[in-house]
């Protein structure tokens, strides 16, 4: 996984959080997942592919592809949600679950915007949310999953991004 390329969705976290739900965030060491390695506990996640092309020159590039993934233990959707809404919610419901899809567009949007100033041209997909218990995120590339985790006291979340050449 190129920092150039983690390193942005990993500051728009940040930001995203900061401006919309006022959380102050550091995030945790990354680390590699395991293709089968299933996200634990109840959460909620919000997943994003993007293809496009690195820009090596003026119309000469490499075909990419992207995934990003950013997972929510219940608590911490709750306590972001309650930072965001004008009717705080004390449960997982619908307004929650768009709330996540649209954090997920928020990031990844925000991502976009600094990985073009660096040659990167995408397009993004509609965010896919999954709500439950113990379940395998699939990721589209074959490329290396890099999850990075958040720690708030309310809750943690993490994120998760592949990328690839294709």
């Amino acid at each position: 996984m190129d920092a150039e390329f983690i390193n942005p969705v990993v500051a728009a976290v940040k930001n995203v959080l900061a401006m919309m739900a006022r959380i102050q965030l550091d995030a945790g060491s990354p680390e590699r997942k395991g293709r089968e390695e299933t996200v634990s506990g109840k959460n909620i996640t919000g997943l994003m592919s993007m293809t496009g092309k690195k820009e090596i020159m003026p119309s000469v590039g490499k075909r990419i592809a992207a995934s990003m993934a950013i997972t929510f233990t219940e608590p911490a959707i709750i306590h972001i949600a309650r930072n965001m809404m004008p009717v705080p919610p004390t449960s997982v419901d619908g307004v929650v679950i768009d709330l996540t899809g649209e954090i997920a567009n928020m990031v990844l949007g925000s991502a976009k915007q600094e990985l073009e100033s660096a040659g990167y041209v995408f397009q993004l997909s509609l965010p896919t949310i999954i709500v439950g218990s113990d379940y395998l995120i699939a990721h589209k590339v074959k490329a290396p999953i890099i999850k990075v985790p958040f720690k708030m006291a309310e809750g943690n979340f993490q994120i998760e991004v592949g990328y690839e050449e294709i």
